[in-house]
């Protein structure tokens, strides 16, 4: 995802402001950085964990358009990010519209075809998630 992009992408756990705030996965952007960011809920499943990043992935493959947070919402990932921050970002708190229908089938999809990929990987071959992309 990160070539399609263009750019880095760093995965980390959400802090508590965010997780009380109802969101369970974030994709934001910030203005003058190279670099993109997924924040999701904490879990001690790599299934769980791996899905909320592939879900964040259909928002990125959908080329969903990012909304410009408002401070209130800054303030939620405070201090991962600075207060003044100029930040752009899709939210995911509700599976009721179309968008996130569409993004949650598509992380579906990526996460079927990791687990098919298993053999390949661990050769060192190209796999149908790179293909895809």
């Amino acid at each position: 995802m990160e070539s399609v992009r263009g750019k880095k992408i760093v995965v980390q756990c959400a802090p508590p402001r965010m997780l009380e705030a109802g969101l369970c996965g974030l994709w934001i952007s910030i203005a003058g950085e190279n670099f993109d960011r997924i924040y999701h809920s904490p879990t001690s499943s790599m299934v769980h964990r791996q899905q909320f990043i592939n879900h964040e992935y259909g928002h990125m493959i959908l080329d969903h358009e990012q909304e410009l947070l408002s401070a209130e919402r800054v303030a939620l990932l405070a201090p991962l990010i600075p207060m003044d921050a100029i930040a752009y970002a899709l939210a995911r708190s509700r599976f009721t519209d179309e968008q996130e229908a569409l993004a949650e089938a598509i992380g579906d999809r990526l996460a079927l075809i990791m687990l098919s990929d298993g053999p390949e990987i661990a050769l060192g071959l190209r796999t149908g998630f790179g293909q895809v992309l």
